[in-house]
């Protein structure tokens, strides 16, 4: 259970830019994505926790959980800074902001593959997990592609009125909140292995009977 709210916490940043009072796409609100960002993190920091007892590949979401607490410090300084967000000159802190934003299909898709599990066939719920996990891994492997393959182009040319900042609004708007609504579909189908074995167990039984 707790696995399921940590992935539903983690989702939380991923999101930010579907909720209805949210007014501007391309200049949110630095407050808002701070809140977003402790919430996830919080979510990674759970995640690590629990993981560790049940999936033996729980490290792999180590580099979401370092990411997300970068993105906490790092926006917490652009709101010290008292400084328009992005607007110019574009700073350092907001540069690296996006940076780490752009890396997060990357990382999710660690998180993914330390959930991936191979499914049984005697259970339909293991093998419904199986495939959103596989689905969430693919998307999130083919965002990665086109964040990193754009990513050094956007930092060197960004500026408030750039094609880049443009690119990285559109990648806010429907590239997180994807892979936001991955990590809600792998929260709701988890089960922990032990309740997977347990319940085919139980089923083999039945039908021996």
């Amino acid at each position: 259970m707790k696995i399921k709210i940590a992935l539903a916490l983690i989702s939380a940043v991923f999101l930010m830019f579907w909720f209805p009072f949210m007014g501007y796409v391309l200049r949110p609100s630095p407050d808002f994505i701070e809140l977003l960002s402790i919430i996830s993190f919080l979510g990674s920091v759970l995640f690590l926790l629990e993981a560790r007892k049940v999936l033996s590949r729980w490290y792999l979401a180590v580099p979401l959980c370092i990411s997300l607490a970068v993105l906490v410090i790092v926006n917490f300084l652009i709101i010290s800074s008292g400084k328009e967000f992005l607007k110019d000159p574009i700073s350092s802190a907001e540069k690296l902001m996006i940076a780490f934003m752009m890396l997060l299909p990357l990382f999710s898709a660690l998180v993914f593959l330390s959930l991936l599990r191979h499914s049984d066939s005697m259970n339909a719920y293991a093998s419904v997990s199986y495939g959103i996990n596989i689905l969430s891994l693919a998307i999130s492997c083919v965002l990665s592609f086109i964040t990193i393959l754009f990513l050094g182009d956007i930092l060197k040319y960004m500026s408030a009125t750039s094609e880049s900042l443009v690119f990285v609004g559109i990648y806010w708007l429907f590239g997180m909140p994807i892979i936001g609504i991955c990590f809600l579909l792998s929260a709701i189908t988890y089960r922990n292995p032990e309740k997977v074995l347990n319940s085919v167990t139980v089923g083999s039984t039945q039908n021996s009977l």
